[in-house]
Parts: structure tokens; C-alpha cells; sequence
């Protein structure tokens, strides 16, 4: 046998263990001191095991209806991109997840190859290998989760933000300790498999460490879902089951309350305002594009329309959501009713499946494999009403829903000694269509993640130059992660967002960047808040104010209930001598930012410029009282005082 034909037999054998390696240690993968450090190299890293998954000849594969969903469910998304306000950024993704074509294109194929890995003839070995690699990397994530909740940030990171270990966000974390404690359990729990039990209380540890209340309901959601299966599938012993599982729940609710950082989340209630707030506006945004949506990576911009003055008081614009935080509600705002509704017949199809799957399972072994499956697919998709879909976590859930979904390979996909006489070179021509798009998909793939993970150093490096002023070095190190993904308008718009710091401090120099950056963003997302508040903040500081108010009467006219864009264009209408409409903008901004000390500190500046003493007192002393809890952005009291 020719060596290279050689190599390929001997790829194909190892490429199903090589799948289940890259899958599960996905959620150990980042990118350090990248400044947004788990996309891009979880992208990558994943289409890897795209690629590889092309070798795997022989195997399970999806279900023909399950099939016939997803391509529908394909062109609806691909009319959505067209007709979206974005349809290029709609295309290629936003940050910070990027769920565009490709990302949404690496999400089925992850699903394809986990019903070709974990179904088929070598099903139960790739299972046991599958959780024998999610252990160690559970075990990994809940140590480093451990370490975050004492306090300390092994990994970095802001202190004053909510870890999430190898994810990068908390709830993230709590649906990877969900999805690997539903794998683990059945087999921690029937023999003597200690590694898998280790896994298992690393895995509820994890899950209770994030402080996620969608991720503790959704463990709680993988014990009902086990104890249910297996009362059902039990003639005898059904009593034990269901005290075995009010057990485990009892523990998982005592562990609630018992870890700090986990009970305080569970009692707060700020975040379950805001997303009901949030979903309420979702719904309008629904109504106002019902057959279309507005594209997926639309949502960022199209919400802030929506917002209330409530949300502005309650939440605010600090941290622009990019999703709906609801799976339905991310199908119905991305491609309207169609995909809501193909999204819903998708996962019905594939719990229909699910069911069949487990009744025809014949070993133990099978049917506790497919059971746990079926408990992590049911968490996550309870989980997901809460929360967004994410390359940290959808991938390691599409890989395990594939394997519960999966039939077995038809007998022509099934490897085939050669006959005699027959030349090894057609061995090249084994390879079948649905392998040919795996590993063109991982191609292509990488040669945009590649570049767009090495632009995460770039971009980290320029805003530590802008940090420490250094800004021509930020300049030259933003162009350089430009040059590596031009097509990601968010690039543009981060560095506009970086100069603007200081150019609202007054640097003249900053201002002129953060306009040129600003304006190459909006030529790609005109519809952007952020961007266009850069630019304004570049025009203000400039001395260019009536072009600064001009792009801020666009702002609000668009985001209504933003206060940022208020004080900005305070700022402005006093530098342009209309004191009183500066007022009034200021107040705008005061009541949508009530704990916000910076509305009054530049109220104070102006009514002391007026000769007012008395009404620059009182907002003097309104702004000490609040600056405690909510400390003033020096760069708009600098740019007051610049204009006074």
C-alpha cells in the first residue's frame, strides 16, 4: 500500500477519538492575553475537529428529517441575512460572539459529526472515550471556577466583573458543568467509575460555583430527566429512584444556599427585572419585523429602539445585550416567525427522535449513554430560555444532541475490505459528499479564524497603549488587527470606543482617530449607537460641535432611552451657546442614569459659569452624593470644562 494511502487508513481509524478529544476539550480552550479571549480560538479550535471529522468513514448520521429542518432552516436564515439593515455584518457576524454564516455553519456541523461519531458501529467506544476527555476537563474548568469564586482571577480578567472560568461568562460556565454532569451521571452512579464520579461532583460544583440560576434550574432539570427514565424503565425499585432523586435535588438546593456567591445571585433580583424587561421589548421588535426579523448579530442595534426609559433606569446602556436571552425569542428577532417556527419544529423533531433513539437501544450501556444525552439536550434547551446560544457552549450541546439523534450509517458508508486486485488509489474516492463540505467548511473556516483569533493579541495590545497614552502605538497595533479581519465592522468600532476615552479628555489627536474609526464602523452598521456616540465624542473634542450635536440628534433618534447621547449632546448645545436646550439635554440624561453623579457635575460647571451659585450648588451637592456609589467619566467634566 502507497504511503500516502497508508497515512489516510491510519488517520481514519484514530480521526472518531481525535473528534471526541478536540470536542470536549473545547471548553478548556482561550486565548491568553487576547482582549476578548474566547470566540475566535474556541472557533478555530473546533473546526479543527470539523476537519478531522471528514476522515471518519464509517458512522452514525443524522435523521433524513432532521436533515430537511436544518437546510430549511439554512435558507430561512440566509433570506433573514439578505434582507436584515446589515445584510454584509448580518453575513460575517458582530462581536463579541460572531454568530453569523460561518459560526451558525460550524454549529450543524458539530451536530452532523456528533451523530457520526457517537452513532454508527463504534458508538459505544466514542461515548466512554467522550466522557473519559470530559472529565479531566470539567474537573479543570470547576478548579478554576473554584479559584474564582475565593477571589482570585487565575486566569485574569476585571475583578469587579463575573468570572467565568474557560468560558468567559458565568451562565456559560454553569451549562458546560450541566452538560457534563448529564453525561457522567449514569455511569458515576451504577459501577465503581471514580474518575466519571470525580467529574461528576467537579461538574455540580461548577454548576453552583457560576451563580447561574438558569444553570442550577437546569441541573435540576438533568436529575428529574434521569430519575423519570429510569422510574419508567424500571418494573421494580421505582420508589428508590424517585427518593434517589429527591436526594439529589435536596443536595443541589443545599449547595445553593450554602456557597456565597451562588445564594446572593439566587436572591437578587436586578437581572430577572431586566430580562423581563428586555424580553417585553423583544416582542415589539418582533412585531415590527415578523417575517424577517432583523438578521442574525441584528439584534444589538435594532433593541435600542425598544428600550424603555424603564430599561434605561433599571439596566441601562453600559452593556448593550446582544441577544433577546431567550432561544425562541433569538429565532423570532433573527429571522422572524419562519425561523421561530422552524427552530421549534427542529427541536421537536428532535426529541421525537430522541425518544425512538433510546427505545430501540438494545445494550445497558447504549441506553444509559442515550439517556444522559437526553437530559443534557432537555437542560439545554430549558436553560436557553433564559439564556443565548454562544460558541463556548453550543458546540459541546450540538456534538451530544447529534450522538442522541443519530442512526446508524447505511451499509454503504460502512468500511469494506478491498477486494483482490482492486488498486488502493480508489480508496481516495471513499470519501462522500457530507465529508468533501466537513472539510471545505474547516478550511475556508480557518482561513478567517485563524487570522481573527491573531487580531485578539493585536487588539489587547492597543488598548494597553491606549491605556498608558501611548497612541500611536494603539493606532498601529488597531490597524494591524484591522488589516487581519476587515470585514468585522467591531473592530472599527472598538477602536473608536478606545480613543474616544481620550479624546473626551481633551486630546486632540485622539478625537481625529476615534472620528476616523467611528465613520469607517457606521459605513458597515450606520444603525450603531456606540459608533455614532464615538464619533460625536471625536467631533466635540475636535472643536467641530454642530457636526457632534448633528450625529447625536441621528443617536436619539434611534435610541431614545440611551442617556449617554443626552449628556453628549449636553455638552455640545453648550458649547454652541444654547444653554437651555443643554439643560434640558442634561436633565434627559439625569433621569435615564439616576445613580449617574456625571449629569450634575456638568450641570454644576454650567450653572457656575451662568452665575447661578445657588442652582450649581445644589447639583454640586446632588453630584458628591451620588459620586460614592457611581464615579464621575472625568473625559466629559474635562470636555465641560474645555468649552468654558
Amino acid at each position: 500500500m502507497p504511503l500516502p494511502i497508508r497515512t489516510l487508513e491510519r488517520a481514519r481509524v484514530f480521526a472518531p477519538q481525535a473528534c471526541v478529544w478536540l470536542v470536549a476539550c473545547s471548553v478548556l480552550v482561550f486565548q491568553p492575553s487576547g482582549l476578548f479571549r474566547f470566540t475566535w480560538i474556541k472557533i478555530a479550535w473546533l473546526l479543527l475537529a470539523v476537519g478531522t471529522g471528514a476522515l471518519v468513514q464509517a458512522g452514525g448520521r443524522l435523521p433524513e428529517r432532521i436533515r430537511w429542518a436544518m437546510w430549511a432552516l439554512a435558507a430561512v436564515l440566509a433570506f433573514s441575512m439578505a434582507f436584515s439593515a446589515n445584510p454584509l455584518a448580518s453575513l460575517l457576524g458582530r462581536w463579541p460572539r460572531f454568530e453569523g454564516a460561518l459560526v451558525i455553519a460550524l454549529y450543524f456541523a458539530v451536530f452532523a459529526l456528533g451523530a457520526k461519531v457517537l452513532g454508527g458501529p463504534g458508538r459505544a467506544r466514542n461515548w466512554a472515550a467522550f466522557r473519559t476527555v470530559l472529565t479531566p476537563a470539567v474537573v479543570i474548568v470547576g478548579v478554576v471556577s473554584a479559584f474564582e469564586a475565593a477571589g482570585f482571577r487565575p486566569l485574569g480578567g476585571a475583578a469587579d466583573l463575573r468570572p467565568g472560568a474557560t468560558l468567559g461568562n458565568a451562565t456559560d460556565q454553569g451549562i458546560i458543568g450541566v452538560l457534563a454532569a448529564a453525561a457522567l451521571a449514569l455511569p458515576a452512579i451504577r459501577g465503581r467509575d471514580w474518575p466519571a464520579r470525580i467529574g461528576l461532583v467537579a461538574a455540580v460544583l461548577t454548576t453552583v460555583l457560576s451563580a447561574s440560576r438558569a444553570a442550577i434550574i437546569g441541573l435540576a432539570a438533568v436529575v428529574l430527566v434521569l430519575t423519570a427514565v429510569e422510574a419508567a424503565t424500571r418494573a421494580a425499585g421505582r420508589a428508590r429512584v424517585a427518593a434517589a432523586g429527591g436526594a439529589a435535588l435536596f443536595v443541589l438546593g443545599a449547595a445553593a444556599v450554602a456557597i456565597p456567591v451562588a445564594r446572593e445571585r439566587l436572591v437578587s433580583a436586578d437581572t430577572v427585572n431586566g430580562r423581563w424587561l428586555l424580553w417585553d421589548e423583544s416582542l415589539k421588535l418582533v412585531a415590527d419585523h415578523p417575517w424577517t426579523g432583523v438578521g442574525p448579530s441584528g439584534f444589538v442595534d435594532a433593541i435600542t429602539s425598544f428600550h424603555t426609559l424603564e430599561w434605561a433606569v433599571r439596566v441601562g446602556a453600559t452593556f448593550p445585550p446582544d441577544s433577546p436571552h431567550s432561544w425562541l425569542l433569538q429565532a423570532a428577532t433573527a429571522g422572524g416567525l419562519p425561523l421561530l417556527l422552524g427552530a421549534t419544529l427542529l427541536a421537536f423533531l428532535i426529541f421525537r427522535s430522541a425518544r425512538d433513539t433510546i427505545r430501540a437501544a438494545d445494550p445497558a450501556a447504549d441506553r444509559d449513554n442515550l439517556t444522559g444525552a437526553l437530559a443534557a439536550v432537555a437542560a439545554y434547551g430549558l436553560m436557553l430560555l433564559t439564556a443565548f446560544t454562544s460558541p463556548a457552549t453550543t458546540p459541546l450541546a450540538a456534538f451530544i444532541c447529534g450522538g442522541l439523534v443519530s442512526t446508524s450509517g447505511t451499509a454503504a458508508a460502512q468500511v469494506r475490505p478491498r477486494a483482490k486486485g482492486t488498486p488502493a488509489v480508489r480508496k481516495w474516492k471513499s470519501l462522500p459528499a457530507g465529508a468533501l463540505a466537513s472539510g471545505l467548511l474547516a478550511v475556508l473556516g480557518l482561513g478567517i479564524a485563524v487570522p481573527a483569533t491573531i487580531a485578539e493579541w493585536a487588539m489587547a495590545d492597543a488598548a494597553s497603549a491606549v491605556a498608558a497614552g501611548d497612541l500611536t502605538m494603539a493606532e498601529s497595533q488597531f490597524q494591524r488587527a484591522y488589516g487581519l479581519r476587515t470585514w468585522d465592522s467591531d473592530t472599527a468600532l472598538l477602536a473608536a470606543q478606545a480613543f474616544a476615552g481620550p479624546a473626551a479628555d481633551g486630546d486632540a489627536a485622539a478625537a481625529q482617530r476615534a472620528i476616523e474609526w467611528a465613520r469607517l464602523s457606521l459605513a458597515r452598521t450606520p444603525d450603531s449607537s456606540e459608533a455614532g456616540i464615538a464619533l460625536a465624542i471625536g467631533y466635540i473634542n475636535s472643536g467641530s460641535l454642530q457636526q457632534g450635536k448633528d450625529t447625536l440628534d441621528h443617536v436619539i433618534a434611534h435610541s431614545p432611552s440611551d442617556s449617554a447621547p443626552y449628556l453628549q449632546r449636553g455638552v455640545a448645545n453648550f458649547g454652541l451657546g444654547r444653554v437651555e436646550d443643554s439643560l434640558a439635554d442634561l436633565s434627559a440624561a439625569a433621569e435615564r442614569a439616576p445613580d449617574a453623579a456625571e449629569p450634575w457635575t456638568v450641570m454644576a460647571r454650567i450653572y457656575a459659569r451662568l452665575g447661578d451659585a445657588e442652582a450649581a450648588t445644589q447639583a454640586q451637592a446632588r453630584a458628591d452624593e451620588l459620586s460614592a456609589g457611581y464615579p464621575s467619566r472625568r473625559g466629559v467634566v474635562n470636555g465641560v470644562r474645555n468649552l468654558l
